[in-house]
């Protein structure tokens, strides 16, 4: 086994020492995102080459590719992305015992990224708002299922729900008429939040049609996260119809909240994990002291294995939004602008910004979807 491992890792080994030389070349990733928060969206896209993303990051390119066509407005070359990376996520669902065992020797980073529980959970939310976007009810309905799929207990296992993708589920479930599944899904969401209740109350006036307006604020910072975001302090949005009074709403889910709970539940896998590879390393350089008698060589090894290829796999989806808000508001009979304002919870506006007359309808109810670009980095 030591034979077949330090087999394995010596030409990663070449790979990482030429990495380090090469003293942070961006990656495409890194390039998009920059751009993204520039709000560049043409080049951050452009930036995306395919053939230049490693294999095992395909389903992070796919993802990320996918939130920016959103920003973008191209909801359905957005959609086919989504829904390439969960077709894929599905297809690795199956673990690899040759991924399995490499990760042991280098990093889990070698591992093909799956996304986290709660990241596999929004792609699907994030495609249903694709569908909502363009009016395609029964499409939405099929991402609202998947949602739920991901959010089934035995599926779950523990990892964090989401009062946001829980709202997008029963909201689709209710454009197409099921409406007692519809109205499970939005008790769960009050359940998980209680800030939700305002987001699911229908207005039950016949005659009175409504606005619901699905907001994405920020973006996911880079790296694991430090801490979990301070409690009550998120940004709060007001929607202005004319005519109407003001309705202000709270996110319905923090995404970086999501995030950290994940990641304090996979620390002591992690720990765990990391010391038997630790283990495996020194093993290897052991035995190649000992098989050489070169001392050298053997620290040598041993500094490559674990001081320069122990490193954390910090990839994370980080187009992602961060703030999640789904917001019910009485609208008139005819397609009417309105007015969107993002304010700290102290009252203080961060911006405000005009919203077109919704396009898209289903009886008595338009849907609108605003991402905030480029997106702010809120200090919470």
């Amino acid at each position: 086994m030591i034979r077949n491992l330090l087999r394995k890792t010596a030409p990663v080994a070449a790979a990482v020492g030429l990495v380090v030389m090469a003293g942070g070349c961006a990656t495409p990733l890194e390039s998009a995102r920059a751009n993204f928060d520039l709000g560049r969206l043409e080049q951050a896209e452009a930036s995306l080459k395919p053939e230049r993303v490693r294999p095992q990051d395909r389903v992070l390119f796919l993802m990320e590719r996918g939130a920016i066509r959103q920003a973008r407005g191209d909801f359905e070359g957005s959609s086919r992305d989504f829904i390439a990376a969960a077709d894929l996520i599905e297809e690795w669902e199956t673990y690899s015992l040759s991924r399995g065992a490499a990760s042991l020797a280098v990093n889990d980073a070698v591992q093909r990224y799956r996304g986290a529980p709660y990241e596999r959970t929004l792609l699907h939310a994030m495609t249903a708002l694709n569908h909502l976007a363009v009016g395609h009810w029964e499409n939405g309905a099929v991402e609202a299922r998947r949602i739920l799929q991901t959010l089934d207990p035995e599926t779950l296992g523990g990892y964090p729900d989401s009062a946001f993708a829980r709202f997008v589920a029963g909201f689709c479930l209710e454009m197409i008429g099921d409406a007692s599944n519809a109205a499970l899904q939005y008790r769960k969401a009050t359940e998980l939040n209680p800030a939700s209740d305002a987001a699911v109350t229908r207005l039950h006036a016949a005659e009175r049609s409504e606005l619901v307006v699905f907001v994405l604020l920020g973006r996911m910072p880079a790296g694991p996260p430090a801490a979990g975001p301070e409690a009550g302090a998120v940004p709060r949005v007001v929607v202005e119809v004319p005519g109407r009074p003001p309705v202000e709403g709270a996110p319905l889910t923090d995404a970086l909240d999501l995030a950290f709970t994940t990641a304090q539940r996979e620390l002591a896998r992690q720990v765990a994990k990391t010391v038997t590879r630790i283990v495996i390393k020194d093993q290897i350089a052991e035995a190649v002291r000992k098989s050489t008698r070169d001392e050298f060589l053997g620290e040598l090894t041993r500094f490559v294995l674990i001081g320069l290829m122990e490193q954390p796999d910090t990839r994370r989806w980080e187009t992602l939004p961060r703030f999640l808000y789904a917001m019910r508001v009485p609208y008139s009979e005819s397609a009417t602008p309105f007015r969107l304002r993002v304010t700290a919870p102290g009252g203080r506006e961060f911006h405000a910004v005009e919203m077109p007359a919704p396009t898209v309808r289903r009886g008595r109810t338009w849907v609108s979807v605003y991402r905030e670009i480029p997106p702010r980095h809120y200090p919470f």
